[in-house]
């Protein structure tokens, strides 16, 4: 770990436990999510994918002109993961609960979908 980006690495550790809270609650499995999250963080400022800007340790990654490119990609296939599971879950679920669920895994899936989306066109290029 370098100290230069350890306002880096406190902002995403706190990002990933809220964010698994907020899907799992509190249990074992928001604890592995967060883990998770923290270790795709990680990686994403140590791929070499990114300019790293030193000036705003919070948000020291950059991105060039494919960069934002992958990442509108990626969102645009994040938000429709997320409004189809959204819209057609509660359609399918039997059940009551089905259309409070639907939100949380909406949001689960739609973040999921944008991180491996970029990962992937990240690889593929």
């Amino acid at each position: 770990m370098k100290k230069e980006f350890y306002p880096y690495y406190i902002s995403r550790a706190g990002l990933s436990i809220v964010f698994s809270l907020l899907v799992f609650g509190i249990s074992w499995k928001a604890g592995v999510f967060a883990v998770v999250l923290l270790a795709g963080f990680l990686g994403y400022l140590h791929s070499g994918w990114f300019e790293v800007n030193l000036n705003k340790p919070l948000f020291p990654l950059r991105r060039d002109e494919n960069g934002q490119q992958i990442q509108r990609k990626a969102l645009i296939a994040a938000a429709a993961a997320g409004i189809l599971i959204f819209i057609l879950l509660p359609l399918f679920g039997a059940s009551a609960g089905a259309a409070g669920a639907s939100s949380n895994l909406a949001l689960s899936v739609g973040v999921l979908t944008y991180f491996v989306a970029q990962v992937v066109l990240f690889i593929r290029i």
